[in-house]
């Protein structure tokens, strides 16, 4: 492909939400977060998907008690489908310049 890119072979938001859970739900603990969960909306780039995932608690209830220390925000890219973690300190621009994808729960709840 010369470099290029084939757009006709990039995986789609859903795709990627279930290669995620595939991957990531069986090393996943349940404890007093709840299963491991990955969010119907998330963020995008030409090149990956930002996924929001984690305990239900946090996925779904919002309870930030919850969150993930000591891993970044999980990705997956379009094009391998390959999981990959990234901070924000790591990358502030990249996730700042991401677009939204489904609908984003209101933050004022």
């Amino acid at each position: 492909m010369n470099g290029t890119i084939d757009w006709r072979i990039m995986l789609t938001f859903e795709q990627a939400r279930a290669a995620a859970y595939e991957a990531l739900a069986p090393t996943w603990e349940v404890g007093e977060c709840g299963e491991y969960t990955v969010a119907d909306y998330g963020y995008e780039d030409d090149a990956a998907w930002l996924l929001i995932d984690g305990g239900s608690r946090l996925v779904i209830d919002g309870d930030y008690s919850c969150e993930l220390i000591g891993r970044g925000s999980t990705f997956v890219d379009k094009r391998t489908g390959e999981i990959f973690f990234l901070t924000y300190l790591e990358a502030p621009d990249r996730f700042d310049a991401m677009t939204p994808v489904g609908q984003h729960p209101d933050e004022d709840q």
